[in-house]
């Protein structure tokens, strides 16, 4: 035995304690009453009552129920985040995009105008000559293609209208 256990004699009476230079401590036992506990035995899976299995299927009916539950729920609340922020970020594209716009509008107004002030400049100095300008002639309008009907969709895919250009 280690030195940490030792035995003692144990009785249902209390023993005076020894009087020695060293106290040693003891145990006593106290009799109490004890409650009593029902073990009840298990039962077979083939003996329970049908209201007893009813009651267990539905219980885990119920736990399947709420686990596809909450996977929806964070499923839908999962893709709600995702969509705002691909919004966000697409609205802000779009807004840089815009600018981007308005500053290709601003730059070619100012080269056109620059343009026309030199086209302006070289006629009144009289270095144009007819010999530098291109003239354009003017072309008959063309009459317009009678559009396919609506419930032929196939004839309207294939006759797309592409800009002719200057």
């Amino acid at each position: 035995m280690s030195a940490a256990l030792k035995t003692e004699s144990v009785s249902s009476r209390p023993q005076p304690a020894p009087v020695s230079a060293v106290r040693q401590r003891s145990l006593r036992v106290v009799e109490r009453p004890v409650a009593a506990s029902v073990i009840v035995p298990l039962q077979d899976k083939h003996e329970r009552p049908l209201w007893l299995k009813l009651l267990v299927a539905g219980q885990r009916a119920s736990l399947v129920v709420a686990g596809l539950t909450v996977t929806g729920a964070l499923s839908a609340y999962a893709l709600t985040v995702d969509a705002n922020r691909r919004l966000t970020s697409t609205t802000a594209m779009l807004g840089h995009l815009q600018d981007h716009q308005q500053q290709l509008i601003k730059a070619n107004a100012v080269f056109k105008n620059h343009l026309a002030q030199t086209a302006i400049a070289a006629m009144n100095d009289g270095t144009l000559h007819p010999k530098d300008v291109i003239f354009l002639e003017t072309v008959e309008p063309v009459e317009p293609r009678v559009a396919p009907s609506a419930a032929d969709p196939a004839a309207r895919v294939s006759q797309r209208i592409f800009p002719k250009g200057y």
